[in-house]
């Protein structure tokens, strides 16, 4: 009896310690994260619908084993690096990263030149002792540096603004992420809940979105998951190639796919009876579509 209760204290104790160290790191994890539709905030401070949908999505991979780098990828080529509070340094932030140092270094070498072009100016004034040969070559000189300063800054400016705008622009980072680069699939999702159904919603259920092939096996090519409001009527997801289950099942992999909208109180991946579920009819895959999809039936012995 003793060596079951000691037993038992060491195996409470590990899972305190373990459910600590998840809780930090999930804290952490959050931190570094940026909501997407809001204005400077991190999904640790945020409370919109999006940095709700993405804790869960943060707190379902620590449970299922990923690493922190392993989330951190997840979000970045989901998201692109704009999600991440630390880019990392590559090529395409390697503008934002260094473009400070770049600008002091040529205001400094600017600042040098000028120092050392009007004391060449003072030295020969003073030689020559004529003011009006240092008058008028001073004027010149001035001319000339103001000319330079004119063609860096509207040569310069236009690079950073684009860069800025680039990394951090909705617009900008879906387009060339999603169609001028990869060509990659997207499935931009629509859900509509039934308002019977939304009437049952308790808030304590998870909605499952995947895509599927239309015929064959039945293996999600692309899967979210989210937890539910139960005032909230209305969800947009996302679904793209990062999200499959299997590395050569994605959406890329099928021509014809079905999407399927589920909530579930069971929280499970298999369908159960008792279940919500929509699901479009079968549909072509391209580079980008659009979908809508109504829960409105309920699972009876699928």
């Amino acid at each position: 009896m003793k060596t079951k209760i000691i037993t038992v204290i060491i195996v409470i104790f590990f899972f305190n310690i373990t459910y600590a160290e998840n809780n930090q790191e999930y804290n952490k994890i959050i931190e570094n994260l940026r909501c997407l539709v809001c204005q400077n905030q991190s999904l640790s401070e945020s409370d919109s619908n999006l940095a709700k949908d993405l804790r869960l999505k943060v707190k379902t991979m620590l449970e299922s084993g990923k690493s922190e780098d392993d989330i951190y990828k997840f979000m970045s080529d989901r998201y692109t690096d704009y999600v991440l509070y630390n880019p990392p340094v590559k090529k395409s932030t390697w503008f934002l990263w260094y473009s400070p140092f770049l600008i002091l270094l040529i205001s400094l070498s600017y600042l040098f030149l000028i120092m050392k072009k009007n004391k060449k100016i003072i030295k020969n004034d003073n030689i020559n002792n004529n003011y009006d040969v240092k008058k008028n070559t001073f004027k010149s000189s001035k001319k000339i540096n103001t000319r330079y300063l004119y063609i860096f800054l509207i040569a310069f400016m236009p690079i950073l603004t684009f860069s800025i705008y680039a990394y951090s622009s909705e617009y900008m980072r879906y387009k060339i992420i999603y169609f001028f680069e990869s060509k990659d699939p997207v499935i931009d999702i629509t859900i509509l809940i039934h308002d019977d159904i939304l009437s049952k919603i308790t808030g304590n259920e998870a909605l499952f979105v995947y895509a599927r092939r239309s015929n064959g096996m039945r293996i999600p090519l692309a899967i979210d998951i989210f937890e539910v409001d139960k005032m909230k009527k209305n969800y947009n997801v996302k679904l793209d190639n990062t999200m499959s289950m299997i590395k050569d099942q994605t959406l890329s992999s099928a021509k014809e796919i079905i999407v399927e909208a589920r909530i579930t109180k069971y929280k499970k991946a298999m369908t159960m009876p008792g279940d919500y579920i929509g699901r479009s009819l079968p549909m072509k895959i391209n580079s980008s579509n659009y979908i809508l999809i109504k829960i409105n039936s309920v699972v009876t012995g699928e």
